[in-house]
């Protein structure tokens, strides 16, 4: 708890983590709950419309990525405050004028003003030069899992109410994060860096020609987030369908998941501080497989949830060590840019990895969809169980 009780200490890091948590807790209950009912219920707009909107709202997130962070690292935490400014924006815009286009183009705008939250936390919280990054990297994950898990359940109790009284509170939470930012983040922050010598071209050609990055983490980056990607849409119906669970019951399973996860992201962040990375996510990514492989022969409606909280637990135990593994690669007075154009190269899994899972569906089966993403699970375990990780990431840094 050493590491907590300093992050809390510090004014700055406070308030990116409460403006993190605010904006993940809106963004979250906007686009995974509110916004599809709200298209289809009140507004009357299709429920196609209502999901082209959720997809312009993460690809423009994932397309700007890259440009945020260079922007964070040439001119600092202002941009937190103009994206906060461009995201209540979006989000009176599409209040005021609730019509398909502008709510495709608004929930495009939103991606673009989010772009450079996470950045902006994980490279002031959790610098890469930090000695005991991991743990900080737990802080900062709970935190976010906390905020993305909690405002897509909490909101449904003001939408069966008044869906404009749930509104205009996404919006008061959205101001609430802007007041909290312009009390604790008003120097520059982090290491801001610019002038002749500074160039994003640069910054991804020394990317792309470090072998560690090019033998270990764009592979490792692209399957862990195709892996994801492969279930996203069919969970539900896998839920309904195979296991017999009612709505009410699902999200209780991804609140088992989710807890377990955001429970164990900070011991597993000093774990990662302390035992070798390849270890760690050698046995996280076993101990996913083997959850999912299990989850898609259980019945019992103990056994499921169960084996969910065992899921978000392997999910905590990889990604502090993963992200531990990413921090090596990059410059610390280019800390934003880097975690940028990784952040787009794990986009592409997410984009990819519904398609492909839809299109394994409706050949083979749901179930068929599980048993890929647990074979990529099991080859990437073997992988990390296997090669010289550390020992290559130490001739290339």
């Amino acid at each position: 708890m050493h590491e907590l009780k300093i992050i809390l200490s510090s004014k700055r890091d406070l308030g990116l983590l409460m403006v993190l948590f605010l904006m993940e807790f809106t963004r979250g209950a906007f686009f995974l709950t509110f916004l599809p009912l709200y298209a289809v219920n009140y507004l009357s707009i299709s429920v196609a419309a209502a999901g082209l909107a959720v997809s312009a709202h993460y690809l423009f997130e994932t397309l700007f990525k890259s440009t945020a962070g260079w922007e964070l690292d040439r001119r600092g935490l202002w941009v937190i405050h103009l994206g906060l400014l461009l995201g209540l924006l979006a989000l009176f815009i599409i209040k005021l004028q609730p019509t398909t286009s502008v709510l495709i183009a608004g929930s495009a705008f939103f991606g673009l003003a989010v772009s450079p939250v996470w950045l902006a936390v994980i490279s002031n919280v959790a610098p890469v030069q930090s000695s005991d990054r991991a743990a900080r990297v737990g802080v900062v994950f709970a935190v976010w899992l906390a905020g993305g898990g909690g405002g897509p359940v909490a909101i449904n109790f003001f939408i069966v109410n008044d869906y404009g009284l749930a509104f205009w509170l996404l919006i008061g939470l959205w101001i609430l994060a802007m007041l909290v930012a312009a009390v604790t983040l008003r120097g520059p922050g982090g290491i801001t860096v610019g002038g002749a010598g500074f160039s994003f071209n640069k910054e991804i050609v020394k990317l792309a020609q470090n072998q560690a990055v090019k033998k270990i983490l764009l592979p490792g980056m692209f399957l862990q987030t195709l892996s994801g990607g492969l279930l996203l849409p069919l969970l539900p119906i896998y839920a309904q369908t195979e296991l017999g669970l009612n709505p009410n019951q699902y999200a209780f399973l991804l609140l088992s998941a989710g807890s377990a996860a955001a429970i164990s992201f900070l011991p597993m962040g000093r774990l990662a501080d302390r035992v070798r990375l390849k270890t760690l996510l050698g046995t996280g990514f076993a101990m996913t497989a083997l959850s999912l492989a299990l989850f898609s022969a259980a019945r019992g409606m103990v056994s499921v949830f169960l084996l969910a909280a065992l899921l978000g637990f392997s999910y905590a135990i990889v990604l502090p060590a993963w992200n531990n593994l990413l921090a090596k690669v990059i410059s610390p007075d280019r800390q934003a840019t880097g975690w940028g154009v990784f952040a787009t190269i794990e986009g592409a899994g997410i984009a990819i990895g519904p398609a492909l899972g839809g299109l394994v569906a409706r050949s083979f089966g749901i179930s068929a969809v599980i048993m890929l993403t647990v074979m990529l699970l099991a080859s990437m375990a073997c992988f990390y169980f296997a090669y010289p990780v550390e020992k290559l990431f130490a001739r290339t840094s």
